[in-house]
């Protein structure tokens, strides 16, 4: 395996390297100064001076641009990007980022125009349906969507994680609370009543000892556990981070979406020897090809890995009954409610939000530790 250095996070090569390799990608949007969107993920800019001097909504595009920090705009202008994702197949997973309190910015005012400006910016790609969500910590998401006539798909990420603090595991000990009290079940039962068709959770409301910390029953990735998780979710999309790869064949089973640091092109095998195929969704690997991977030895994947890529058709070509047929053993295995057969007669509109996929988290992977 060749030594393959990522790109930093949040950048257009990030971005354009995750969208190509696997199914899709996740990243984040703030607001500056200018009410220009930025994809970065921190509250604030590295420096000395005062936080609230470096937070990322004080600060003009300009000065934003000279710590390396790229614009929405650029990455729509883009040709790689958009136009693989205008395609089909492919999933874009944008995270609204809240800002720090010290800016004293009305939430739901920021949240709306946020909306609006993504809306605008995206209404002229033409994107295929199921190939945006828009997600985001704050409990107002769904209340704000609605009011501003959002007209793309959200999702909130629970548990609820607060918009500052500079230390990660700091966030996580404060969120551990919420984490307690907020069981998978309770929370796909509420926002599915908000109209949502997601969920993006922790990893450990699924797997170790933390799945027992909530006021319900278990879920999981085998079992008991996972067919309670199947029933709960009934169908809806549900996000998943962070995804190690140890997990990833468990997730990929129960049908969830990955958000993977794992974007390395030279990776074939995971920990277990076993061969990893990076586009479950975006271009899905037949019977045929299932079986010869699978048999592979760990010498012959780098090849025959190359020579499915290079042969198998991306989602966006395969014909409407090879399409209805993933659906259907999908619908059926995940125990998805209503006949199978209606959730087959709408892969028009795109895959399921319900099946699984592998994004790139912030693009190829973070590339720091927050």
């Amino acid at each position: 395996m060749t030594n393959w250095e990522p790109p930093r996070e949040n950048s257009i090569e990030a971005l354009r390297h995750g969208i190509e390799f696997s199914d899709g990608v996740e990243f984040d949007l703030r607001m500056d100064a200018e009410g220009e969107l930025v994809i970065y993920h921190d509250e604030f800019v590295p420096g000395r001076e005062p936080i609230g001097e470096r937070c990322i909504e004080r600060l003009s595009t300009s000065e934003l641009r000279s710590f390396g920090i790229d614009v929405f705009e650029d990455l729509l202008s883009d040709s790689v990007f958009s136009e693989t994702w205008r395609k089909g197949g492919k999933t874009v997973d944008i995270e609204i980022k809240i800002p720090h309190p010290m800016t004293k910015i009305v939430t739901d005012e920021h949240l709306g125009s946020m909306m609006s400006k993504i809306d605008s910016r995206l209404k002229d790609l033409e994107l295929p349906g199921r190939s945006t969500l828009v997600s985001s910590f704050s409990p107002r998401i769904g209340a704000v969507s609605k009011r501003s006539g959002f007209g793309i798909p959200v999702t909130r990420l629970v548990p609820h994680i607060r918009a500052w603090g500079r230390y990660w595991n700091v966030k996580r000990a404060v969120a551990m609370p919420n984490f307690a009290r907020t069981s998978f079940q309770g929370m796909a039962k509420t926002l599915r009543k908000e109209g949502m068709e997601s969920i993006g959770i922790a990893l450990e409301y699924l797997v170790g000892w933390t799945k027992w910390v909530n006021p319900r029953m278990p879920v999981g990735l085998s079992g008991r556990g996972l067919e309670r998780f199947q029933k709960s979710r009934m169908g809806m999309g549900v996000i998943v981070w962070p995804s190690p790869l140890r997990y990833e064949d468990g997730l990929i089973g129960a049908g969830v979406t990955l958000v993977s640091d794992e974007m390395n092109p030279t990776l074939f095998s995971k920990p277990d020897g076993s061969a990893r195929w990076p586009r479950p969704a975006s271009q899905p690997l037949d019977e045929d090809w299932q079986g010869r991977i699978e048999r592979a030895q760990s010498t012959e994947l780098p090849d025959l890995i190359s020579e499915a890529s290079s042969s198998l058709p991306m989602w966006h070509e395969l014909n409407d009954e090879r399409r209805k047929e993933i659906v259907r053993e999908q619908a059926k295995r995940m125990l998805w409610p209503g006949n199978a057969e209606k959730w087959a007669s709408k892969t028009s509109e795109g895959i399921p939000w319900g099946s699984p996929r592998i994004i790139g988290h912030r693009g190829a992977g973070k590339t720091h530790s927050s």
